[in-house]
């Protein structure tokens, strides 16, 4: 019941109103799959470069994130820097060097064909579609994307989307995606118009929103009374809710509700401290006590 992920490993450097962090381990991957790990065991499918130090890999192992499927060639690994404005809400990128990332053709490993759950974390539609058509017979396949895709890839994107049951996305994405000013009315869009079974909208610091055929289900943000860095906050989101769902081994529609509170509790810590400062060292008890308040407050 292992969990693969593909997606980009990175070095960021981020500066925010709280402070700054150079070359710090990153990237949709990273974060996806450290999250996913918290619940499940994970293969990861990546690139790097000859400067992506041991401690990297070992940190990643130590995490039960399976490596095989992570290539590392020479060159530099992809490299991403980043200002965040002081709302946090909004920011401006210095600089993308995509380096080894650019020719990146994902190679599944045999083992890794058979996972049951895939999650395709934000990158090309294209890498996203190359994965799916080395995978046999999965139960269940979430995806993510971002504005740039929808608007350079729009019909690759569509073909992902055609071929998966969940799609996490902003609800900027949403509108963008289907040409709806209300999330509610692009969310039904996307299930009607892609056969997708879940929509789940994130909201920053209003929460998420789950969007399904049979109705819909709000979780709240947790209120954070100081925000660090943002910074991988939505990938931690994806990574946690299909990691908790390969735990589960249940794909009802309580299970995604459960999954997506999860997502939100994760999230909520990646963005206490710079990079993974914050999951490297969360532990099952912070995790559940802060689930329980939510629902809590929820009524779940």
């Amino acid at each position: 019941m292992d969990l693969l992920i593909v997606g980009s490993i990175a070095f960021d450097s981020v500066e925010t109103p709280e402070g700054k962090v150079d070359d710090a381990l990153g990237g949709t991957a990273v974060f996806s799959s450290v999250a996913a790990s918290l619940f499940s065991p994970v293969n990861l499918v990546a690139i790097v470069g000859d400067d992506f130090g041991k401690e990297n890999l070992e940190f990643l192992e130590a995490r039960g994130i399976d490596l095989e499927g992570v290539e590392q060639t020479r060159g530099k690994t992809f490299r991403w820097a980043c200002r965040y404005l002081d709302d946090m809400n909004r920011r401006e990128t210095i600089s993308t060097e995509l380096n080894v990332f650019a020719d990146f053709d994902p190679r599944l490993p045999e083992r890794y064909r058979m996972s049951d759950y895939v999650l395709l974390a934000n990158i090309q539609p294209s890498l996203q579609l190359k994965v799916l058509d080395q995978i046999k017979n999965p139960k269940f396949i979430a995806c993510d994307t971002i504005d740039l895709w929808i608007e350079t890839a729009r019909e690759e994107l569509e073909e992902v989307l055609g071929r998966s049951q969940l799609l996490v996305i902003n609800d900027e994405e949403a509108r963008l995606l289907t040409g709806e000013t209300q999330v509610p009315r692009a969310a039904r869009r996307l299930l009607k118009k892609h056969g997708l079974e879940i929509v789940v909208v994130k909201r920053g610091e209003h929460g998420a929103t789950l969007f399904s055929h049979e109705g819909i289900f709000v979780a709240p943000a947790y209120p954070l009374e100081e925000v660090i860095d943002p910074t991988g906050a939505g990938d931690s989101f994806a990574g946690a809710m299909a990691g908790k769902l390969a735990e589960m081994r249940d794909l009802s529609l309580e299970a995604m509700k459960r999954a997506m509170v999860y997502g939100v509790v994760v999230s909520s810590f990646t963005v206490e401290n710079f990079s993974l400062n914050r999951l490297r060292r969360l532990s099952s008890e912070e995790i559940e006590t802060r689930y329980a308040q939510i629902r809590e407050m929820t009524g779940f």
